[in-house]
């Protein structure tokens, strides 16, 4: 039932993984699509906007030359008549030397009426009316590209500096950046000029350029460039910067959402594997328990028997194996307590100077003694120390535990070798066997509480899965540290590093 609840699950969660993703790449496909239309709208809107401001200072620049030769006395003359029925001033422009080449207009000058000053000196009247006519032809001619010959020495001298001052692509170029600029635009482009050109950009090469604008007639009709676009390579730098927020805010939800899922999976696995290992661990230690259980409720049957109470001897045995077994039962439960408190951090250190050879040929002798097979024990102190300050107790378990576990899993004749060193500010003691040795795979795990190297369904070595656990905890009560290096085959080896 668990393994069929995690794989529905696991399902759940890489359903919802990959509609997220899927949610997360329509939307980024749709406001890519977006965008680049939007591209498109603000360069056609952009182009438009140079074209007109290269025809501005094309105006400008033609405006003030006609301006000025329009003040010029050697070229055309201005004179004024004052008109009874309208009551104002009609100004008329003649070309010099030839009296017929004239225009009369009041120019639209209805706000202004005044006569030419006597003084010839004051060109005051004369710069009003040959601006607001030069004005006029400005609005009337070039903007609309239309030269009317109201003088036709006037009418030659503008269509000269109409073609003079044609459409340039090189004027065109620094106006169209400026609006460029203010959209944020700073995609790399090229213009291309025809002769003959449409709006639904037919016979264009795009080449290797993404985008094309429009097209805008130039009125240049001396050569081939009757039309121009803009063409644009790949707006990616444009769009992305467009996107960068929706981007980045969706690759931090997918990395956010990933890492959560991870680390649920990892949870999951982690709690299924640990509800294996505790099965296998209620499994060994119920036989554990019922081991001596069952060995201590025989030996109070037998006490009851008055035939073994008349004799001492029998009886003293019985109550030694009672008393040996109810000792071992309540081993096993202080192991159990001991794992629980040293988790929770509740277990105080009572430090003191420990004498740590002495304290180890102790646990040796007493390893020795209850093996059952032959043990050859390496022990050399390469320190040049004597004592260390830690809890006397617990250091005493972990080495302990430490050299049971290297004489259960080596061979026949084990050959233990301990090491003792200074290491920087520690104090590190190496217990290395000849064992079974420890597969790669389960070396981050043998740390870990109730966890057993598995070896099939049998376990032909006792043991709860606690020992290496209860290591841990000493340690980091300690703020030690511990190392394991194993290979099959090869042996075990496992230093443990005591702040000095």
């Amino acid at each position: 039932m668990m393994r069929k609840s995690a794989n529905i699950l696991i399902a759940i969660c890489f359903s919802v993984m990959a509609a997220l993703l899927s949610l997360q790449v329509y939307w980024i496909v749709n406001y890519y699509k977006a965008t680049l239309k939007d591209f498109e709208k603000e360069v056609n809107l952009a182009f438009e906007d140079g074209i007109k401001k290269e025809l501005d200072l094309r105006c400008d620049t033609i405006q003030n030359i006609i301006e000025k030769k329009l003040l010029d006395t050697n070229a055309f003359l201005i004179s004024a008549k004052f008109d009874k029925k309208d009551k104002k001033y009609v100004y008329t422009v003649s070309a010099k030397g030839n009296e017929k080449d004239k225009f009369s207009s009041s120019f639209s000058l209805s706000d202004y009426s005044k006569a030419l000053p006597k003084n010839k000196s004051d060109t005051s009247v004369r710069k009003h009316v040959a601006g607001q006519l030069a004005m006029l032809m400005r609005e009337e001619d070039l903007e609309t590209h239309t030269i009317y010959y109201r003088t036709q020495k006037l009418g030659l001298f503008m269509d000269e500096q109409t073609k003079k001052y044609q459409f340039d692509t090189t004027r065109l170029r620094p106006a169209f950046n400026i609006y460029l600029k203010a959209r944020n635009i700073e995609t790399p482009y090229r213009f291309i000029v025809k002769k003959v050109d449409s709006t639904n950009n037919k016979g264009i090469k795009k080449l290797d350029y993404a985008f094309v604008t429009r097209a805008f007639q130039t009125y240049r009709f001396t050569d081939d460039q009757r039309y121009v676009r803009a063409m644009f390579k790949s707006p990616s730098g444009y769009i992305l910067s467009r996107m960068a927020l929706l981007l980045f805010s969706s690759f931090a939800m997918i990395i956010i959402v990933s890492g959560c899922m991870i680390i649920l999976l990892k949870r999951l696995f982690w709690e299924k594997r640990l509800s294996t290992i505790k099965n296998d661990f209620i499994s060994n230690i119920t036989h554990e328990f019922k081991t001596p259980i069952s060995t201590v409720s025989v030996a109070i049957e037998a006490l009851n028997n008055p035939i073994i109470r008349n004799d001492d001897d029998k009886y003293n045995r019985y109550l030694i194996h009672a008393k040996n077994e109810i000792e071992r039962l309540n081993i096993l439960v202080d192991k159990v307590l001991n794992i629980a408190i040293y988790e929770d951090r509740k277990s105080p250190l009572l430090k003191e100077k420990v004498f740590f050879g002495n304290k180890i040929m102790e646990i040796i002798h007493l390893h020795e003694i209850k093996a059952g097979k032959r043990i050859a024990i390496d022990y050399q102190n390469r320190s040049e120390i004597n004592e260390i300050y830690v809890d006397s107790t617990q250091f005493q378990h972990a080495i302990s535990n430490i050299i049971d576990n290297a004489i259960k899993y080596s061979g026949e004749e084990s050959l233990i070798k301990i090491s003792i060193q200074k290491k920087e500010d520690f104090l590190t003691i190496q217990v290395e066997d000849n064992g079974i040795g420890i597969a790669e795979k389960d070396i981050p795990a043998v740390f870990e509480k109730f966890y057993r190297v598995s070896t099939g369904n049998s376990h032909p070595v006792k043991g709860h899965g606690l020992g290496l656990n209860y290591v841990k905890q000493i340690m980091h009560l300690h703020h030690g540290w511990y190392k394991i290096e194993s290979k099959p085959g090869k042996g075990t080896k496992i230093t443990l590093g005591w702040p000095l």
